[in-house]
């Protein structure tokens, strides 16, 4: 939903004159580019516990399958 001439006065106001599409355009980017860096984080450290042999196979594929699931439905719901 759109917002009205004097919603967007008001936020331009509160917000030092920033425009609502861009502040929406940096908190998307911060978002996907914080979930890429974790999901990097998570498989690279269930990685190196996989390598020596602390972990079972089937735990590297569950954290590469939740990292994935948690990105396409990150994206899904926040940037469509």
């Amino acid at each position: 939903m759109a917002m009205t001439a004097a919603q967007e006065a008001a936020f331009k106001a509160g917000s030092g004159n920033v425009e609502p599409n861009l502040l929406h355009l940096l908190c998307l980017g911060l978002l996907i580019g914080f979930l890429f860096f974790w999901a990097a984080w998570a498989i690279v450290d269930v990685y190196s516990g996989w390598t020596n042999q602390r972990l079972k196979e089937g735990a590297m594929g569950r954290a590469v399958v939740r990292s994935v699931l948690l990105l396409v439905v990150s994206i899904w719901m926040f940037c469509s």
